[in-house]
């Protein structure tokens, strides 16, 4: 089975990770965030996802999709 590279995601979903390529686009699109605004607020707020959160003023985007199955 083929893995598709660029739907990745960081293991730790509490760290924002800003050390691979992969990872900047991911928390990028999560936070609806430019790459130089997220690496900011990292260096200021620190990888931790609610710091980071609270720094940017908005919530990460859910990681998952919401199917309507229970």
């Amino acid at each position: 089975m083929l893995v598709d590279k660029n739907d990745r995601a960081p293991h730790d979903l509490t760290q924002v990770g800003l050390n691979e390529d992969w990872e900047v686009r991911y928390w990028c699109q999560r936070f609806d965030a430019s790459e130089q605004e997220l690496r900011a607020c990292v260096i200021k707020a620190g990888p931790r996802l609610e710091d980071v959160e609270r720094a940017l003023g908005r919530a990460a985007k859910k990681a998952f999709k919401n199917t309507g199955e229970d």
